[in-house]
């Protein structure tokens, strides 16, 4: 059996737990609730395209987007979360696409 902890220790732990999970950052693509999503490429910014969605999973009852089918070449895009976007490699250079809003 261990000591009490005093109510500022239990405070002070309370608090770091809080702050450990306020910093952490969540950049999942989550499924917009119209089922369209619109990807821009980094490279051309200028225009959007709509792609389509070929997987998704449910988590925490969203629907989260697992793969999307590349805009030029058809393939399966993966999320690449140190790039917050979706990466297709399959058509010489790396293209990477960010979902952005339709306006």
């Amino acid at each position: 059996m261990g000591r009490r902890q005093t109510m500022q220790e239990k405070f002070k732990q309370q608090m770091k737990a809080y702050r450990k999970k306020r910093m952490k950052v969540d950049n999942t693509p989550f499924l917009p609730p119209d089922g369209e999503v619109w990807v821009m490429d980094s490279l051309n910014p200028t225009e959007k395209i709509k792609v389509e969605v070929l997987k998704t999973k449910t988590k925490q009852h969203r629907e989260i987007i697992v793969n999307l089918a590349c805009p030029v070449c058809g393939n399966p895009m993966e999320w690449d979360s140190r790039w917050e976007a979706f990466i297709c490699t399959k058509h010489g250079k790396k293209a990477i696409y960010e979902i952005v809003e339709k306006d």
